[in-house]
């Protein structure tokens, strides 16, 4: 399994770590090559199964290391799959694994687009297309990731799958996490996601001037953590709104924090299938989503798709959608198709098919 990073609150991590839980076993081992390792909380937690984790560092500033790490892990192990999760950093890992002749090379698709800005989407496209010569499978969470990597070629589509008995709403959950945070009868919006370009975190902090405005006691819990960060904390202070904002980094009980808020909120700019947005809609959160997002992520009413130039129409939704009783929330809303124990057997049959 190839991925990069194996942090909380990073949505591939979550879906590698759902699918590893899901299939790992006696006759399924998984090895994780980590790709600009920033340490992991699963680490121990995948040696414990008995699985090794074997740490990459950048091949654009350590190519020779690069390199030959991944030569002699692929000359002393025997793989049956290598499934590569990331575009860039995975075109030497699977030109690899198939100068070693591994059967089966999953290049798999997790957004709509490689790249947050033009000049970096354009610097991408040799890469795309080396990965795309040297998988001879294709897996993406949705069409809209789909079609941005592969095109015409044909695809499987597996969605982005969790544990929904994890995530279901919990009254329980709540009423602890609210005591901790000393929420009182206050809104809570969060969002989870990596603090990149891609996540638009200048407009969030945009949507929660909008909400400071309105004078209605909130806060807002940011879950996430990631290059820009700094930045974004400091475009808070110079909007006067720091004071409602927690930054949470990375926990790993989010699950309890979906039942302690009243609404969710991601106005990316693209994404496959945010993992987040399938967790927040088990937890029957109402959910306000980028109108860039494919509406296939939408799996109950508690959705809607806003436009992300207008702050203050998102501020607006918030606090409609605050009155929204989940109190009687018993069932999860989340079709068999996001279920974890549905989705591995598909995940185990891309596995398992002769080339």
């Amino acid at each position: 399994m190839v991925t990069r990073g194996l942090q909380h609150s990073n949505g591939v991590a979550s879906y590698v770590m759902n699918y590893y839980r899901a299939l790992h076993g006696p006759e399924m081992r998984f090895d994780f090559l980590v790709i600009d390792d920033v340490g992991s909380p699963y680490y121990k937690e995948i040696a414990g199964n008995g699985d090794n984790v074997f740490l990459l560092p950048s091949y654009i500033k350590h190519p020779l290391k690069f390199f030959s790490l991944i030569f002699d892990i692929f000359k002393k192990s025997h793989y049956d799959v290598v499934h590569c999760n990331v575009v860039n950093s995975g075109v030497p890992v699977l030109a690899a694994a198939a100068a070693f002749n591994v059967p089966i090379r999953i290049l798999h698709s997790h957004a709509a687009q490689n790249g947050d800005v033009w000049w970096k989407q354009l610097r991408n496209k040799p890469f795309s297309a080396l990965a795309l010569h040297f998988a001879n499978k294709y897996i993406a969470c949705s069409h809209k990731a789909g079609d941005g990597l592969f095109g015409k070629r044909k695809y499987r589509i597996i969605p982005n799958a969790i544990n929904i008995s994890r995530f279901r709403y919990s009254e329980v959950a709540r009423n602890k996490i609210r005591g901790i945070e000393n929420c009182g009868d206050k809104i809570v919006v969060m969002t989870v996601g990596r603090i990149t370009t891609q996540k638009n975190p200048y407009f969030i902090v945009d949507i929660i001037r909008e909400l400071a405005n309105s004078k209605v006691d909130f806060r807002f819990w940011w879950f996430g953590d990631d290059e820009l960060n700094g930045d974004v904390q400091r475009y808070a202070e110079k909007q006067g709104v720091s004071q409602y904002i927690s930054f949470k980094g990375s926990v790993g009980n989010v699950n309890e924090y979906y039942s302690a808020a009243d609404v969710f909120v991601l106005p990316s700019l693209y994404e496959g299938l945010p993992v987040s947005g399938v967790e927040a809609q088990t937890a029957g959160l109402p959910v306000l989503f980028s109108d860039q997002i494919t509406r296939e992520t939408s799996m109950s009413v508690l959705t809607e798709f806003l436009p992300i130039d207008d702050a203050n129409l998102w501020a607006e939704k918030i606090l409609l959608d605050r009155h929204y009783d989940r109190s009687n929330y018993i069932r999860s809303v989340v079709s068999d198709s996001f279920d974890i124990r549905c989705c591995s057997k598909q995940m185990i049959k891309e596995y398992s098919i002769s080339m």
